[in-house]
């Protein structure tokens, strides 16, 4: 049994160390191309304080298997952040769990739109949002490291 709930900041080193292995999948390092990796080490305020939430998904033995953040970038618009699943929680519907809980938090917040950046390498990522109604919008790249944004309409 998986539990999804909002992020503590006793989460901080499991989110950390998630973060930081998913990237290394792909050649990424963490801390480099993307500035939204050192708000995690504040976790919560760093999130709730500008606006924001952030969730994790917790396993029966209290690991860290899944991140998703949203946060504020523009009037109506939240940026989907830091969507990370451990290995063996990808293809569960984790992931769906995940966003739909941040799609109805952004409703109930009045956004309009969730936004979100990523990189060629994670094809099963894009290939997620993809399936969940995001459109190619490469306007909302904004970490050096990523190279496609989207966008989905939710209000």
């Amino acid at each position: 049994m998986i539990t999804v709930r909002p992020v503590t900041h006793a989460d901080v080193p499991g989110v950390v160390a998630l973060v930081r292995e998913t990237l290394a999948e792909f050649g990424l390092r963490f801390g480099e191309g993307s500035k939204t990796d050192e708000e995690l080490a504040n976790l919560p305020a760093s999130y709730d304080g500008g606006g924001g939430a952030f969730w994790v998904a917790i396993d029966e033995g209290g690991r860290v298997v899944g991140t998703c953040g949203m946060f504020p970038v523009a009037p109506g618009d939240m940026e989907l952040r830091k969507m990370y699943l451990h290995p063996s929680s990808r293809g569960t519907g984790l992931g769906k769990r995940l966003l739909e809980e941040s799609i109805a938090w952004c409703r109930a917040r009045g956004a309009g739109r969730i936004v979100l950046d990523t990189t060629e390498q994670m094809t099963r990522a894009i290939a997620f949002y993809e399936a969940n109604g995001f459109v190619r919008d490469d306007a909302q790249v904004r970490g050096s490291r990523c190279s496609r944004g989207y966008a989905r309409r939710i209000g």
